[in-house]
């Protein structure tokens, strides 16, 4: 099998999301208003 030199886009997207939780000042966001997706994307809480 031939060995490709390519990283799918999301790898880097979801990362920085990440890394942006992890690093941002406590009050960034609510999160007792918005809980987060597996792939890092913020939903606002309707419950």
């Amino acid at each position: 099998k031939q060995k490709r030199d390519e990283m799918e886009s999301f790898v880097l997207a979801e990362t920085f999301k990440y890394f942006y939780l992890l690093f941002a000042p406590p009050r960034a966001l609510d999160f007792d208003k918005i809980v987060f997706t597996t792939e890092a994307h913020p939903l606002r809480r309707t419950w």
